[in-house]
């Protein structure tokens, strides 16, 4: 099912601000396990011809990009998601993968096997068919809020960096190029059918400044422009 994403830039108030709305209507995700936040780490794939970058740059309505994503630095829980992605409405598919896979697959060892998940052989054509190969790694902490009424989803997430330390994927001292300038979040709202007027009207979204930040593309451009000051 796709889902409608929107997103927003918040500075610190606002997003205190809009905490302590979404506290009464609004539950924090059980996935925090009572901690306030929770980390991930996702690391994207392009083709040689960076077709995914040029799609993001130029605005193409209906795209897709594929990723391996983990949390909290726990490597018992690797997922590889292929995210869709059309107009303001995006869907996803997954399936979990070892991290003896995601090394094989940094090292080019891969084998297409009918006993993988149909996601993985797919993901390993494209890798053996147009070249994918790892082009950026996106980390940040998130803040999730949920309502089970239009599967509503409300997520904060800040501290966003970029890398493209690869070896290091796995470790906590790798290279970080910073996304956005300090005290910058990003709001998110997803939901499926609709968004209760209620969750709205705290919201106050038509007072917030929307955008179609991209984290995978955003990050690219950072570290072109990181590599190209570093020459």
């Amino acid at each position: 099912m796709f889902r409608f994403e929107k997103k927003y830039i918040l500075n610190n108030l606002q997003v205190e601000q809009l905490k302590h709305r979404l506290s009464p209507i609004m539950k924090l995700d059980p996935i925090l396990s009572g901690k306030s936040y929770y980390s991930i780490r996702s690391l994207y794939f392009d083709d040689y011809n960076d077709t995914c970058l040029k799609q993001v740059i130029n605005g193409i309505s209906e795209r897709y990009k594929y990723r391996i994503r983990f949390y909290n630095g726990n490597t018992d829980y690797i997922v590889l998601e292929k995210k869709y992605k059309i107009n303001n409405m995006t869907h996803k598919t997954s399936c979990q993968i070892s991290k003896e896979q995601v090394l094989d697959i940094l090292s080019g060892n891969i084998n297409i096997s009918k006993d993988n998940d149909k996601l993985l052989n797919e993901f390993y054509l494209m890798i053996k068919t147009r070249g994918f190969r790892p082009v950026v790694v996106i980390d940040y902490d998130r803040i999730p809020y949920v309502y089970d009424a239009g599967y509503v989803r409300v997520t904060f997430d800040y501290n966003l960096s970029c890398s493209y330390d690869f070896d290091r994927l796995f470790d906590n001292d790798f290279l970080r190029i910073p996304l956005m300038e300090e005290g910058s979040t990003i709001l998110e709202v997803k939901y499926n059918d609709f968004i209760p007027d209620y969750i709205r009207f705290s919201l106050q979204l038509n007072e917030l400044y929307r955008t179609s930040f991209s984290k995978y593309g955003n990050g690219r451009l950072a570290i072109k422009n990181y590599i190209g000051g570093c020459l």
